[in-house]
């Protein structure tokens, strides 16, 4: 997988998107990627999470599959926030 993916919509546009982290999941199995586009709402990045299968993006279908992102989502913010000292302004 490279830093950036690029992504067509429904209309064929196509739509480049940095790779934040990508993981594999002990509880599901699965390889997953988070990435955005740097967009903003309401002052926050919009990130975005798909599965990572045999080098194609899949929807995330399980309530399970989500919180497995969103706690590693939290996990990296904390620890980057700690390490780097970050603060939201």
């Amino acid at each position: 997988m490279k830093d950036k993916l690029k992504i067509k919509n429904d209309q064929g546009i196509e739509k480049e998107f940095d790779i934040l982290y990508s993981f594999k999941s002990k509880n599901t199995g699965k390889d997953y990627v988070v990435y955005t586009d740097f967009t903003k709402e309401n002052n926050i990045i919009n990130c975005y999470a798909s599965i990572y299968e045999d080098g194609k993006l899949l929807p995330v279908d399980t309530e399970e599959e989500n919180k497995v992102i969103e706690t590693m989502i939290n996990t990296i913010s904390a620890t980057a926030k700690t390490k780097y000292q970050l603060h939201n302004d």
